[in-house]
């Protein structure tokens, strides 16, 4: 089952962005970038919502389209409040 946070690493991966980049656009850390991207700390929708915008330059719905798309038949753990 592939993770809301394994999804961003992969879709900035194909992209070729780096994380100091996502960092940079987004006022974090890499080293917050590289922990959220691995799961050790937890991802807010507020983050979640910084990174695509911000970072992807993408809206959240967007990135969900195109990460669900590359990956049709994989079950998405959605981050919880």
């Amino acid at each position: 089952m592939k993770k809301v946070h394994q999804m961003m690493r992969d879709y900035r991966e194909s992209k070729g962005v780096s994380q100091s980049h996502i960092a940079r656009k987004t006022g974090k850390s890499s080293q917050r970038i590289s922990a959220l991207e691995n799961g050790n700390i937890r991802l807010t929708a507020d983050e979640f919502v910084d990174i695509c915008v911000n970072g992807f330059e993408i809206s959240p719905a967007i990135f969900f389209t195109i990460a669900l798309s590359e990956n049709e038949n994989s079950n998405v753990d959605l981050p919880s409040d």
